[in-house]
C-alpha cells in the first residue's frame, strides 16, 4: 500500500523519528503516522475512507498527513542530488553518450492541479492556460539514466518555465560548467543563458521564418527528442506511482507557492 518494503519502511520511520516533536496528546504511534501519510501519496483515497478505515476525524487525518509532509520535506529533501561530473559521465547510458558526450541534464516543467482558490489574486497566479484549471508548477531536471537531480520549489501555473528558471538557482556554476550540455524541449528559450556559464542548451530546431528544416536540422532535432523523452517518463512514472499527484490538490497542502 506505501510501495516500500518492510525494511526500507521501517528504516525510514527510524530516521525520521528523531525530528518528530512531542505528540503527548496523540494516541497514534509515528509508525501509524507515517504509514498513513505514505498511503495517501501512493493510492490516494478519499479523506472519508482514510478516516473510516483508521477510526480519526478529519481534522486529525489532515493535520498527520500535513505535519508528515513538512517532517519528510524538511528532512530527506537531500536525497534528490546532483551529482558531480564524473559520477554524470561514468552513469550516462552509451546510446546518449555517443550523441551527447558531455550532457548532464534533460529539464522540463510538469504540473499538478489544484482546488480553486476563491481569492481572486490566488486564482490568476495558478491558473494555467495550458492545463485550462489552477495549477501548481515545478520545474524538474533528470540524468540521463532517469534519476532525478534537482526540483524547483512550487510556482503558480500562470508562470512560464523560463520565468522558473531563470528565478531558480538552476542557472548557476554550482550546476554548470564549461561544456556541459543540457537537453529541453523548444519552449526553454535560454540558449543565451546557459552560454554565460558555458554551458550549451540544445533543444529541437526552429523554423524560424524557414519554410522547412533542413535534412540535418529534422535529423538533429529528432534525435534530441528521443533522448529528451526520458524526463517524460520521469514525469509520468512520478504519477503513476504517487496518485495523490492525480489532483486536484487540497488549498491547504499548497502552502506558498512563487509568485509568476
Amino acid at each position: 500500500m506505501t510501495g516500500l518494503s518492510w525494511t526500507v519502511f521501517d528504516t525510514l520511520h527510524q530516521y525520521l523519528v528523531q525530528f518528530v516533536k512531542s505528540q503527548k496528546t496523540s494516541k497514534m504511534s509515528t509508525q501509524d503516522q507515517l504509514f498513513i501519510t505514505l498511503v495517501k501519496l501512493r493510492q490516494n483515497p478519499s479523506t472519508d475512507m482514510m478516516c473510516g478505515i483508521f477510526d480519526l476525524a478529519h481534522s486529525t487525518f489532515l493535520d498527520v498527513f500535513s505535519r508528515w509532509l513538512d517532517l519528510m520535506y524538511a528532512n530527506i529533501s537531500f536525497l534528490i542530488k546532483w551529482p558531480d561530473g564524473e559520477c554524470i559521465r561514468s552513469t550516462v547510458p552509451a546510446e546518449v553518450l555517443f550523441q551527447y558526450p558531455r550532457v548532464t541534464a534533460i529539464i522540463d516543467c510538469f504540473e499538478i492541479r489544484i482546488e480553486h482558490s476563491k481569492k481572486l489574486k490566488t486564482r490568476a497566479i495558478t491558473y494555467s492556460k495550458y492545463k485550462n484549471w489552477t495549477t501548481v508548477k515545478y520545474f524538474i531536471a533528470c540524468h540521463p539514466s532517469g534519476s532525478i537531480t534537482y526540483l524547483s520549489k512550487g510556482w503558480g501555473g500562470r508562470a512560464s518555465d523560463v520565468h522558473i528558471v531563470r528565478n531558480s538557482d538552476f542557472l548557476s556554476q554550482k550546476f554548470h560548467h564549461a561544456g556541459d550540455q543540457i537537453l529541453a524541449d523548444r519552449g526553454f528559450t535560454l540558449k543565451d543563458d546557459f552560454a554565460v556559464l558555458g554551458a550549451q542548451l540544445i533543444t529541437p530546431s526552429f523554423t524560424r521564418g524557414r519554410k522547412q528544416l533542413s535534412a540535418e536540422d529534422v535529423a538533429n532535432s529528432r534525435v534530441t527528442s528521443n533522448i529528451r523523452i526520458h524526463i517524460e517518463r520521469v514525469i509520468g512514472a512520478l504519477k503513476s506511482r504517487y496518485h495523490i499527484l492525480d489532483g486536484p490538490l487540497p488549498l491547504r497542502l499548497v502552502k506558498r507557492l512563487q509568485g509568476p
